[in-house]
């Protein structure tokens, strides 16, 4: 594998496999402020902050007093690096000559070159603007003869060396062309218009000796120059066993016994929805409990929060004032969203919070479109969770079908629970009701809770099911009076009835007690009447044997 040596830019090494190709050229390619100068000066700088290095930096386009004053705010120290000679700056500008002329060769440019480098001990050079002095070059068979002496030099001179070409795009130029083949390494530098805000990416197109990837990243320019949003794919992710309050007792109930540590949890709903409250509510209990949360809020003030949140007793400002609570407000269309995503993991480097809340992360489709916007989301999710952060991103969705939309943006397929909070229209009233759509590793509840905002905090109701309906707020109040009512006249109804059949039912026993005493009357009537028949025939039988022997009668 061909040596690298470091860029010291974040998340460049990283996808370069450690760096530019050592000793060889590399390509740094792009429109008008792309950022290619700043990107060739900054590995420059990097180079000699980390590793005492020694620089040569040959301009084609700016004097040195210009490129030094435009450089100097991105806290590099460059003054000072070229004061104590780390780094040389040459004024290569095409005279007045040289244009006249229509033709200029690289002989004397690379003897130059070569002995200021041999001189200074340099091991790195740039090469800025030079598609300016290849133009210069009419005949394109000397051309390219010039531009391979040109690599062959380079090798031979061990530098590692960043040539900047001008381009708006691949193709069409023949010093581009030319150039993209006789280096190992081309870095792509893009700016484009999403809607009314700048992005800048970047792509590695070219890489010898290294496997890499093709896609385009995010670039953020950023006080410190450069920064590639990236996160390394083998980063490990902290996992928790432990749960923590999301601050409202119900819901804590509904997922299971509350969030995993170190999970990412979101919170879609319509404005209105209370997102914020709940967010809200959970920071509230992350700072109780001693513990540092981040809350980060576009496009309302952090003062604007804290008072809106105090009307339900979540007392925000007494965490901010103990500095267990750093809250930090963006405007969404004042930079890119990779300006933004840089600005939010630096703080989160420097605050090392318990818990982060971006309200809402939709915001960050405003700056950069839904492609960019997926692309920081995912790398966000993957550095909360090698941080062991517990993140809590609301999302704003406005669509007749909210569910379909907020899973197009896929922030639900990223985040490990998922609440949705919409709004229930019934009789000229309406009410929030909350549903938990997933979370993983919890047996969470699928019923519908009523959110109410009180000003004790919030707060989880049963919903009233009556009739195919689910009822919440003053509907649900009139129809458990309604149906209450309708149970009293169900049960006096009854009571009537079951008085009304114990009547009949003691009419019937007084009946069968006289129908049995009839009966008894009758049984005792008809036994007199046998057993008085019984006695006549005796006295019959025994009269006849009288008779018969009063008169000797023959027996036989």
């Amino acid at each position: 594998m061909t040596e690298r040596k470091p860029t010291g830019i974040r998340g460049l090494d990283a996808i370069l496999g450690g760096g530019v190709p050592a000793d060889r050229a590399t390509l740094i390619l792009g429109g008008p402020g792309a950022g290619k100068t700043v990107l060739a000066m900054q590995m420059l700088a990097n180079a000699a902050a980390a590793l005492d290095e020694r620089s040569l930096f040959v301009s084609f386009e700016e004097s040195p007093e210009d490129l030094i004053g435009h450089l100097k705010d991105f806290g590099w120290g460059l003054p000072r690096l070229v004061a104590d000679g780390l780094i040389h700056i040459v004024d290569a500008r095409l005279g007045a000559e040289a244009e006249m002329t229509g033709s200029i060769e690289l002989d004397g440019f690379l003897g130059m070159m070569a002995a200021q480098a041999q001189a200074m001990g340099a091991t790195r050079l740039v090469l800025d603007g030079i598609d300016l002095l290849l133009a210069m070059q009419p005949d394109r068979g000397r051309l390219l003869q010039q531009m391979f002496q040109l690599a062959r030099t380079l090798r031979e001179l061990k530098l590692t060396t960043i040539m900047t070409i001008k381009m708006d795009g691949f193709g069409g130029s023949l010093p581009v062309d030319a150039a993209q083949y006789i280096v190992d390494c081309v870095l792509a530098l893009e700016r484009r218009l999403e809607g009314d805000v700048s992005v800048a990416t970047l792509r590695v197109a070219k890489a010898r000796g290294t496997p890499v990837t093709t896609n385009r990243f995010p670039l953020a320019i950023t006080e410190a120059g450069l920064e590639l949003l990236y996160q390394d794919v083998n980063s490990r992710h902290q996992v928790f066993s432990d749960r923590i309050s999301s601050g409202v007792e119900r819901l804590d109930t509904m997922m299971g016994g509350g969030m995993y540590r170190g999970s990412t949890a979101l919170i879609s709903g319509a404005p209105g929805t209370a997102k914020t409250t709940l967010a809200g509510a959970m920071v509230n209990a992350v700072c109780c409990r001693g513990e540092r949360a981040l809350f980060v809020s576009f496009d309302e003030a952090e003062d604007q929060i804290v008072r809106n949140l105090a009307s339900v007793s979540l007392d925000l400002g007494r965490h901010r004032e103990a500095g267990l609570l750093r809250m930090v407000s963006m405007r969404s269309a004042s930079a890119s969203a990779q300006q933004h995503v840089h600005r939010l993991r630096k703080v989160c480097e420097d605050f090392q919070p318990a818990m982060l809340v971006i309200d809402p992360v939709s915001a960050l489709v405003k700056g950069g479109g839904k492609v960019i916007a997926d692309s920081l989301i995912e790398m966000l999710v993957d550095f909360v969770k090698s941080q062991g952060i517990t993140a809590i991103f609301t999302a704003l969705i406005e669509g007749s079908d909210p569910e379909r939309e907020i899973t197009q943006t896929h922030v639900s397929t990223m985040a490990d629970t998922w609440l949705h909070v919409t709004f229930v229209a019934h009789g000229g009233e309406r009410n929030r009701a909350l549903s938990v759509v997933k979370s993983r590793g919890s047996a969470h509840s699928s019923q519908v809770r009523e959110l109410i905002l009180t000003d004790r905090g919030p707060t989880l109701a049963d919903v009233y099911s009556s009739g195919g309906q689910v009822l919440m707020g003053t509907a649900r109040l009139e129809r458990e009076n309604e149906d209450m009512a309708e149970r009293q006249r169900v049960r006096f109804r009854r009571r009537h009835e079951r008085i009304r059949a114990q009547a009949q039912l003691d009419e019937l026993k007084t009946r069968v007690a006289l129908l049995a005493a009839e009966l008894a009357a009758k049984q005792a009537e008809i036994q007199g009447m046998d057993e008085f028949d019984a006695e006549m025939q005796e006295r019959e039988t025994a009269d006849f044997s009288s008779v018969l022997a009063s008169r000797s009668a023959d027996r036989r």
